[in-house]
């Protein structure tokens, strides 16, 4: 150790140690293979600052030594599975958020921060449930990073999944740290979402397709969830590109994703949406993970409850389809609900060109809504964000959008459509 390195506070086999060249406090330990000395920087210029992440760091480690359940803490066990396995998973960010927030209540409960794994018991995971339900804030260090957050409270669908990432976290522990992992209850089943039964009506519809006509990658999500009756997440992955080489049929699935249980189905082309894909697959653009904040500003700028997600549209358009007549095993095989019963599926085939009513249907609510579209362009128009001063809309006519037969303009294709009178 050189003169100028100062050790300022040691936990097992690290210390904090002052530099000269530094303004932040370094983690530091002995590698004894390498016969060096090694460190990493807190990013923090606080004793007590530091004294904090050198206690995360060294939890960390010794999370993946093996250990009983009354000796190893359950936060270095979580940080130990998102370094490992969480952040690799398609909703890490979903996964880091349940970890963060469990960690937080946990730093507000009677048991602290430092509670073994033994610890977490029924009573534990029924005060979770209960102070994730009401009004709570809280502040928590995660990787380096300082995340606040307040809620109102949030649904038993939330916290379910707040659980499971939990559960998946313990789970992944057992056998390599621990022996074996405490129950994570589930949310009784009073807490949880009924099914949604809120649909949009074609005006509505038409409002967000209007919305998005100033976006031409939100347009092409929502127009393809109308045309497909697909899964907001699944529409949001696709690379046109690699799945689709101008066939009467179109496969929902994004290109290369996983299969799992939420299937996503192979629909007929409806002709209306067929030179949107032709342009989408010349011209794609950049496939965003999320487009909630684009949907909340939308939802309200548009005055629409908030209670209208955008798998609202696949509802409405089943909705549709079901009230226009169209027999429910094809509106079952829109929606990918075919092959529950794999007896059954094994003999009755699916075939999406044996679709023609729910095609007819689909075209007939595209044309509607897109109707619909060129008539709140006429008297509406949306406001720009300014400082301090959201999106909206205001009620005065302008030209309108001809959204039937939009052309994507200029070299990348994403170019605003253009204005006809």
């Amino acid at each position: 150790m050189g003169r100028e390195e100062r050790r300022l506070y040691t936990v097992g086999p690290f210390w904090l140690a002052s530099r000269e060249q530094s303004p932040f406090l370094q983690i530091r330990w002995y590698d004894e293979r390498a016969k060096v000395t090694r460190g990493k920087s807190t990013r923090r210029r606080t004793l007590d600052d530091a004294i904090a992440s050198i206690l995360a760091h060294h939890e960390q480690w010794r999370s993946k030594q093996r250990q009983e359940p009354d000796e190893a803490l359950a936060v270095g066990l979580f940080l130990n599975f998102w370094n490992e396995r969480g952040k690799t998973r398609r909703n890490a960010a979903t996964v880091a958020s349940s970890l963060r927030i469990f960690m937080a209540f946990l730093d507000q409960d009677e048991v602290g921060m430092g509670v073994a794994v033994a610890g977490l018991d029924k009573d534990l995971f029924e005060r979770f449930i209960a102070w994730r339900a009401k009004p709570h804030s809280y502040s928590i260090e995660w990787l380096g990073d300082t995340f606040a957050h307040a809620s109102k409270g949030v649904s038993g669908e939330a916290i379910q999944r707040n659980l499971d990432d939990v559960r998946a976290a313990l789970n992944y522990a057992v056998g390599k740290q621990i022996p074996w992992a405490p129950k994570v209850p589930a949310v009784d089943q009073e807490m949880r979402s009924p099914p949604r039964d809120v649909t949009l009506t074609i005006d509505q519809l038409g409002s967000i397709v209007a919305y998005a006509a100033y976006d031409i990658e939100a347009l092409r999500w929502v127009l393809g969830m109308i045309a497909t009756a697909g899964r907001p997440d699944a529409v949001l992955k696709w690379n046109i590109a690699k799945q689709w080489k101008g066939e009467p049929n179109f496969d929902t699935h994004p290109s290369g994703e996983p299969k799992t249980k939420k299937r996503n189905a192979v629909v007929p082309l409806i002709p209306e949406f067929r030179p949107w894909l032709e342009a989408w697959r010349e011209h794609p653009h950049k496939i965003v993970r999320s487009r909630k904040t684009w949907w909340r500003t939308m939802r309200a700028a548009l005055g629409l409850p908030s209670n209208i997600v955008p798998k609202t549209i696949r509802h409405t358009v089943a909705t549709q389809l079901r009230a226009r007549g169209v027999p429910m095993d094809e509106i079952s095989g829109l929606l990918g609900h075919v092959g529950e019963h794999r007896i059954t599926a094994g003999y009755a085939k699916y075939d999406p060109a044996r679709l023609p009513h729910a095609k007819q249907q689909l075209s007939a609510i595209w044309q509607e809504v897109c109707a619909s579209a060129n008539k709140w362009l006429t008297n509406h128009f949306r406001v720009t964000a300014s400082y301090g001063v959201p999106i909206s809309v205001a009620d005065i006519p302008v030209k309108s959008y001809e959204i039937r037969e939009l052309e994507l303009v200029g070299g990348d294709g994403l170019e605003p459509p253009t204005l006809s009178v």
